[in-house]
């Protein structure tokens, strides 16, 4: 094979596709930002979610709603990027009070019953638009297969 096929070759084989995934059934970015970037078709990176309608208004009823709203949107943009809330590997909560903890998890079980996702949970000074949680995930998109619960089969023992 010659040096310039090799070359080619090469290009090909790094070349990554990065696919901007939006949701048609929630509130259009609040900044410069995608509601989710699909990465190789495999890993989809799903921004932070807030607790607005359609319409970009922030729900009533505090940090529960707000919470089922979130989790509501992510569930669109999960799907428009060929995800579930099942697929979700890692999610981040940003809470405006963590007095606010239990309200959240407890909807926050409600959407993901069993599998669960890695988590990290922070509270924080503000979040945008006055909002009491945010949410942003990290989930596989394709056929999931999803296997038991216990030590990686990749370690030796």
């Amino acid at each position: 094979m010659s040096q310039s096929q090799d070359q080619e070759k090469s290009q090909v084989r790094n070349k990554v596709t990065k696919t901007i995934v939006s949701s048609p059934q929630i509130y259009k970015p609040v900044g410069p930002y995608s509601q989710a970037i699909l990465v190789d078709n495999k890993t989809l990176y799903v921004s932070g979610t807030l607790g607005m309608d359609p319409q970009g208004q922030l729900v009533g009823g505090g940090a529960e709603a707000q919470a089922r709203q979130v989790l509501t949107n992510m569930k669109h943009v999960l799907e428009a990027g060929g995800a579930s809330l099942e697929s979700v590997i890692k999610t981040t909560i940003l809470l405006q009070d963590m007095a606010d903890f239990q309200a959240v998890n407890q909807v926050y079980s409600e959407f993901f019953t069993k599998d669960h996702p890695a988590r990290a949970t922070f509270q924080v000074a503000k979040l945008p638009a006055g909002a009491a949680v945010e949410i942003e995930a990290i989930a596989l998109s394709g056929d999931l297969v999803v296997a038991e619960a216990g030590p990686c089969p990749c370690t030796k023992e």
